[in-house]
């Protein structure tokens, strides 16, 4: 079974950029283990052969997709305007498919912002006095 891997990418110049691999493993888990920044190296030599900048304004974004049908709700929702309608059907239907979504971190800045930004949507435990 070949599954493909999307990793999304917002650059500080204004940019964006999707790069996709094909791949054997089960699952996003075992991507990730099995080839740890392997296409986040690709990503940031393929900007610098351009002249563009490999400073991402956050983490990326990684999609698995192990159907045809994911894939193609994948390539719906990279195409939909962000914010859109169309962004939120692509969405669902990547969901409905199995399509499995990570944060993707490749600089400690990214690390930091994802951290901060979990914990700034931690709600307080309830029942509890201080």
């Amino acid at each position: 079974m070949t599954a493909t891997v999307t990793l999304l990418s917002d650059f500080i110049d204004g940019t964006s950029m999707a790069l996709m691999e094909e791949t054997d493993v089960a699952d996003l888990n075992a991507y990730m283990t099995a080839s740890q920044g392997r296409l986040w190296a690709d990503v940031q030599d393929k900007r610098r052969s351009r002249g563009m900048t490999s400073k991402r304004c956050g983490p990326g974004t990684l999609y698995f997709c192990r159907t045809e049908e994911g894939a193609k709700a994948l390539e719906g929702y990279l195409a939909a305007d962000t914010g859109s309608e169309q962004e939120e059907h692509w969405l669902q239907q990547m969901k409905g498919a199995g399509v499995e979504i990570a944060p993707h971190v490749g600089h400690p800045n990214e690390r930091r912002s994802l951290l901060e930004d979990a914990s700034s949507r931690r709600t307080p435990p309830k029942g509890f006095r201080s």
